[in-house]
């Protein structure tokens, strides 16, 4: 379960998606990631165990906590993860290291993993 915040975003994403600030003039707050290793506000979440904000409308941004995360090409337990340019994150470091894997999974392409974010 994690901690999450309703936040409105410039369309309906799928749960997992990597959610940053939108610099967009369309009003939304929020929208996928756009650029690899941007500083993130969370993760469209699944579960969330407590949503702030929850009278308000919008999507679910997990902030904190443990949940599936969409994420491109191969990781190991305990890799750190970053933002990719389109709403995924992959293993990497850096300043904008915003989780960390639960679980390895080796296959290339993109899939949901157990993180912690954090």
């Amino acid at each position: 379960a994690d901690l999450a915040e309703k936040y409105t975003t410039d369309k309906h994403y799928e749960p997992g998606t990597v959610i940053v600030v939108s610099l967009d003039s369309t009003g939304a707050e929020a929208t996928q990631s756009f650029s690899n290793n941007q500083r993130i506000i969370g993760v469209v979440s699944t579960n969330p165990a407590h949503v702030m904000n929850d009278e308000s409308g919008g999507q679910a941004i997990g902030l904190t906590g443990r949940l599936p995360v969409k994420v491109v090409g191969p990781i190991k337990k305990g890799q750190t993860i970053v933002s990719t340019a389109d709403g995924k994150a992959i293993a990497g470091e850096g300043l904008n290291v915003f989780g960390q894997a639960l679980e390895t999974n080796l296959d290339a392409g993109v899939k949901l993993v157990e993180c912690i974010i954090k």
